[in-house]
């Protein structure tokens, strides 16, 4: 081996100055080449192939996530419907409810409305009750209107859809209708007595019709509003 060196050496000696630089660039390039085949190409060739594993990653990813928002958006709450409806009575209420609270000192409690007349009536000893009777509680605000049920074949089972009744969710509009006999000025004294109390009943309807002059009947109707839907007491 070292007798091959030395005559490796004493030709590489041998050569002229030139020679040799190009015989030492030529072996430096083999030595790059040789490197960049071993090591370099399949490094790069590793490299592009991640790259590309990546980009497939990335577009199977987005085209999930796009199916998963189509299949979300599909998805129905069987009940939406009932849920809707039960909070759109809700907030009917809720702000019904507060607009009745800011009467709750200015309008006269159901309870108390038709004694409250009979007491008014005492003050006018000149009238005559001839009936006083109350009416039954109107609801204000409509229940919620029921779906259409969808068509269905001969036999088919149908699931009903019924929407939950809210308990007490209502304002009530409770009226009394009182007929009384008297003459014209007695009448009108009563009635003016009536509007000035400093608790209120919503007017109705009033008619007065001549019996036996001067006897004169009127019937008027009144109401207040509650939240309780229980008939009231006389």
């Amino acid at each position: 081996m070292k007798a091959r060196w030395r005559a490796l050496e004493a030709k590489f000696g041998a050569l002229q100055k030139r020679e040799k630089q190009i015989l030492v660039v030529a072996t430096v390039l083999a030595i790059v080449m040789g490197g960049q085949a071993l090591w370099v190409d399949p490094a790069l060739t590793r490299i592009a192939a991640l790259k590309k594993q990546i980009a497939k990653n990335r577009n199977e990813a987005q085209t999930l996530q796009a199916q998963i928002v189509v299949l979300a958006a599909q998805v129905k709450d069987p009940d939406a419907s009932n849920k809707a409806a039960l909070a759109e009575v809700k907030s009917k209420t809720a702000e019904t409810e507060r607009a009745l609270r800011a009467y709750d000192h200015a309008l006269v409690p159901a309870d108390k409305a038709a004694k409250l007349l009979q007491a008014l009536m005492a003050r006018h000893r000149g009238l005559e009750l001839v009936s006083l009777q109350t009416m039954p509680p109107v609801p204000l605000l409509a229940p919620p209107k029921a779906e259409a049920k969808p068509e269905t074949k001969p036999g088919a089972k149908v699931a009903e859809s019924k929407t939950p009744a809210v308990p007490g969710a209502n304002i009530h509009k409770h009226g009394i209708e009182i007929k009384m006999a008297g003459n014209y000025l007695d009448l009108l004294a009563y009635v003016a007595d009536l509007e000035q109390l400093p608790q209120k009943l919503l007017w109705g309807n009033m008619a007065l019709a001549v019996v036996a002059y001067p006897r004169t009947e009127l019937t008027l109707t009144v109401y207040t509003l509650s939240l309780d839907s229980i008939w009231l007491v006389v």
